[in-house]
């Protein structure tokens, strides 16, 4: 029994490996096919990335660790839809765990004035077969603008790894770090923030 336990073991990673024990994605972006309702963000498997330029050389690349968002999703009508998402500004994150402590500082997030970045959609306009804008407010350091979020939609499907309904978007926005009052450095830093966002959405029920 062993023996046949310890073959499993060295042929199942091997056989996935090759593809023989992993089904095809079965997602779908029909509207008539995907489930309506609350659906609450998957922390484990999404990632907000911020991209700055660095003094014109590169870009520096950094992430926030700590989120939440709670999606109110309407496949036939996209419009009623309404996304929330929070963003812990103290779980800032790069390569540079030194540098992490300057970027928490009142120069930059000031994570100890304002734990909390925020965005609310106000409007969603479906742009093609996968593809929207969310329109919203955003909020960092106590200062709310406007912010237009470009999603793609990876489609719906129950997971086969947890068994979970699940919805994947992708999605990017720009925003001015200095419209919310971090000037620290500009434009030598960039003053432009890209963001990068990649987020799974479970249903609540």
């Amino acid at each position: 029994m062993r023996r046949v336990l310890a073959c499993l073991l060295v042929a199942l990673p091997l056989a996935a490996g090759c593809g023989w024990l992993i089904p095809a994605h079965d997602q779908t972006v029909e509207p008539a096919a995907l489930r309506a309702g609350a659906y609450r963000l998957d922390s484990e498997h999404s990632t907000i990335l911020w991209k700055v330029d660095h003094l014109g050389y590169s870009v520096f690349v950094g992430r926030f660790d700590r989120l939440d968002a709670t999606l109110d999703f309407d496949p036939e009508q996209p419009a009623d839809s309404v996304l929330e998402v929070r963003v812990e500004t103290g779980s800032v994150s790069t390569h540079l765990p030194g540098f992490v402590d300057t970027l928490r500082g009142g120069s930059w997030l000031d994570s100890e004035t304002y734990p909390e970045a925020r965005f609310v959609s106000r409007e969603i306009r479906v742009t093609g077969e996968n593809t929207g804008e969310v329109v919203g407010d955003f909020t960092l350091l106590g200062v709310t603008r406007p912010l237009t979020l470009e999603v793609v939609f990876n489609g719906g499907a129950t997971n086969f790894v947890t068994g979970r309904y699940t919805l994947g978007f992708a999605a990017s926005a720009v925003l001015d770090r200095t419209e919310f009052g971090m000037t620290s450095l500009a434009p030598a830093i960039g003053s432009e923030v890209m963001l990068e966002i990649h987020a799974e959405f479970l249903a609540e029920s």
